[in-house]
């Protein structure tokens, strides 16, 4: 009883225990084993190798039964990732290399940026560390440092990325969660003018038609809050993409409120650009708008046309359903400046297209 008592006020106050923690359980169990075998093999181990396996055991054994709150669980970590590099320094000669290819293995498993430096560290130390004048080949007398500080390198490298995802894992949650509530926040207001074009009628009387004043600014509002959409949109997918590859500083940047500001402002600015854009004509065809279209259009569906066998097999006029729908054309304009915003190469693509058009124009006049 004790014992759930202390594990749940514990978890109650987010009090760390490395006894609770799975995981950290099973990595220090790997480590007793191997400090097992370092132990059957500890005869041959010089007075420096002997105390760093019983630093090792000691610390092993003091973060395993240490008591809650002792360590935080980055702490934790820490601890139990210095005590296998630790253990690399008492790793056999004649091991190393089989070590040293393992753990490289691991590190591109891991993702680790530096393998492929590291790899080619391995190749330029297989070919100092060895004398290949003899067969076999014969680890020189300084080889052995070479191999071990590249093995401690490499497990360096890994833990490092490893320390980094747990670091870096909770500011991606926060910044993916910020950014969710600023797409959620933008669909909302481009769906707000058709909500209220609907709740208005629902409360209204059934023939009331669309307010004209209301739609007069529709077109433009329409064209802000899709780019505004498109760029907070763009933001998560490349949040969720490449959050891995990303800096502990650039997932800091991206969870700040003005950042994300500053995104929804630069996606705005894209649909204005491409709003102009369209709206000077320089550009014409079926997948562009025609602003003079840019509107609501209203309609009617027969409900024997939208549930076909209803009314007829009776022989019965079941009526029609109001149907309020934007235009294409302002289907189209919504659609373009959505990828204005979700896109980054849109704009400057128009822009450096209309200079060039613009420059060629302009040389074709002189002549």
């Amino acid at each position: 009883m004790w014992e759930w008592c202390r594990r749940w006020l514990a978890k109650r106050f987010n009090v760390y225990s490395a006894k609770t923690d799975p995981i950290l359980l099973y990595f220090l169990s790997i480590i007793d084993v191997r400090l097992r075998w370092f132990q059957s093999r500890a005869g041959n181990f010089d007075e420096a190798k002997k105390y760093i396996l019983e630093e090792v055991i000691k610390r092993r054994d003091r973060l395993e039964n240490s008591s809650p709150g002792i360590y935080t669980d980055s702490e934790a970590w820490t601890e139990a990732y210095r005590l296998e590099r630790l253990m690399a320094l008492l790793e056999p000669i004649d091991n190393l290399l089989y070590e040293i290819r393992l753990r490289l293995d691991e590190a591109s498993a891991e993702r680790v940026s530096a393998e492929p430096r590291l790899r080619t560290a391995l190749s330029m130390a297989e070919a100092n560390a060895f004398d290949n004048s003899r067969s076999p080949p014969e680890l020189k007398p300084d080889g052995e440092s070479m191999l071990r500080a590249l093995l401690l390198e490499i497990l360096e490298k890994t833990h490092w990325t490893t320390q980094r995802k747990f670091f870096a894992r909770p500011i991606q949650i926060s910044a993916t969660r910020k950014i969710v509530w600023a797409g959620v926040f933008s669909f909302a207001l481009f769906v707000l003018p058709y909500a209220w074009i609907y709740v208005d009628i629902y409360i209204s009387r059934a023939d009331q038609k669309i307010p004209t004043d209301f739609l007069v600014g529709l077109p433009f509002y329409t064209a802000l809050t899709a780019g505004l959409f498109g760029a907070y949109f763009s933001r998560l997918l490349y949040i969720q993409k490449n959050a891995g590859n990303m800096s502990v500083g650039e997932l800091k940047t991206a969870r700040e409120l003005t950042s994300i500001f500053l995104r929804g402002v630069v996606g705005m600015c894209g649909a204005l650009v491409v709003f102009f854009f369209l709206r000077s004509g320089m550009v014409d065809g079926k997948l562009f708008p025609t602003f003079p279209r840019l509107s609501v259009m209203e309609g009617k569906v027969l409900l024997s046309d939208a549930v076909p066998g209803v009314g007829n097999a009776f022989g019965q006029d079941v009526g029609s359903v109001r149907q309020i729908l934007p235009s294409p054309d302002l289907a189209l304009l919504a659609i373009w400046c959505f990828l204005s915003g979700f896109s980054e190469r849109l704009v400057p693509s128009i822009l450096s297209t209309t200079e060039q058009t613009l420059g060629d124009a302009a040389k074709g006049g002189k002549k």
